[in-house]
């Protein structure tokens, strides 16, 4: 079957906005998450290691957890028409399984992936529009933390009335929260709703619970996905060593996955016309992980203006969902 999609990008996205961007991250040390998720390689490996490690794909209970705040935040729509903005919407599999619930509510539903990624926001279109006959969609490809309109190009997407479920799923732990949470208040209106999942770890094991999550991390799929960000700058396994271990964020209690590659030899780095010296010995961030406890969230999300209105949290305690709505 034929399959055509107009997909929308801000400037944020653009080649030379990322260009500069590349560039910045690699003067403070940092790979860029664009270099992560872009491209066919990079999505497919993505794709990949998410179908294998993910709770929500490995565990019955977790898509059970998933499927009951769809069906809550569906039943929460007062409104004739909704609007579903998934931020980060990865290849769009679980945003299906929110639709379903929407649609199943004789609701019109319009669809918004939103994502970094143009490949990521193409995967999730087509996947929603195939599985879900005659659905609207309107992809957009920009970057979340340098987006500050993105409330009026959803309200050019928004038809008349509708009322919106912006989702944030699996990506949360991927940013400095407080930073990212404005970013993604922008859009939400005082009738919408937001419903955020979190990577968590239990408070009374948090040191035995992370050595466990490491697991999840420090494997051959994982850095097979990150060495190919490496790539794209020209480095591979003979510059340096990926060492993948637990680490501390800026807050005394709060740890997180980190992936660091530190070089064994001088390099320099050429995008376009710029190059970067990189020295021997040191460290490259490529990747990072927060394993929150349910009271960093409570305070990230009060700090932001959100109220939580319903929580989720698996069996294990290792994944949480959270619907919050702006505080009154």
């Amino acid at each position: 079957m034929d399959w055509t999609a107009n997909v929308a990008v801000h400037e944020s996205a653009s080649p030379e906005f990322l260009r500069e961007q590349i560039l910045s991250a690699l003067h403070q040390g940092r790979v860029h998450p664009h270099l992560l998720y872009s491209g066919l390689r990079q999505t497919g490996l993505w794709i990949a290691l998410h179908h294998a490690f993910s709770p929500a794909k490995q565990d019955a209970r977790c898509r059970e957890m998933y499927d009951a705040a769809f069906t809550c935040s569906s039943q929460n729509i007062r409104g004739n028409v909704a609007h579903l903005v998934s931020l980060a919407c990865g290849d769009g599999t679980k945003d299906v399984r929110c639709l379903e619930r929407i649609r199943a509510s004789a609701r019109a539903t319009l669809y918004t992936p939103v994502d970094l990624s143009f490949e990521m926001v193409l995967a999730a279109s087509r996947t929603a529009t195939t599985t879900l006959r005659g659905l609207q969609s309107t992809p957009l490809v920009c970057d979340l933390a340098h987006c500050s309109v993105l409330p009026a190009i959803l309200k050019g997407f928004d038809p008349s009335g509708a009322e919106r479920l912006l989702l944030f799923l699996g990506t949360l732990h991927n940013y400095w929260p407080p930073e990212i949470l404005r970013s993604i208040l922008y859009p939400l209106r005082s009738q919408d709703q937001l419903l955020m999942s979190a990577n968590l770890v239990p408070a009374e094991t948090s040191e035995a619970s992370l050595r466990e999550v490491l697991k999840q991390y420090d494997n051959e799929p994982t850095r097979l996905w990150l060495m190919g960000a490496l790539s794209e700058l020209g480095l591979s396994q003979l510059d340096g060593e990926l060492k993948i271990e637990i680490g501390q964020s800026s807050l005394p209690t709060l740890k997180r996955i980190e992936a660091n590659f530190r070089l064994t030899s001088e390099r320099q780095i050429q995008i376009y016309e710029q190059k970067v010296d990189l020295k021997r010995g040191q460290e490259l961030s490529v990747f990072y992980s927060h394993r929150f406890t349910l009271a960093h969230l409570r305070d990230f999300f009060a700090q932001a203006g959100l109220k939580i209105s319903d929580t989720w949290i698996g069996a294990d305690g290792y994944e949480g969902l959270f619907l919050c709505k702006r505080a009154q």
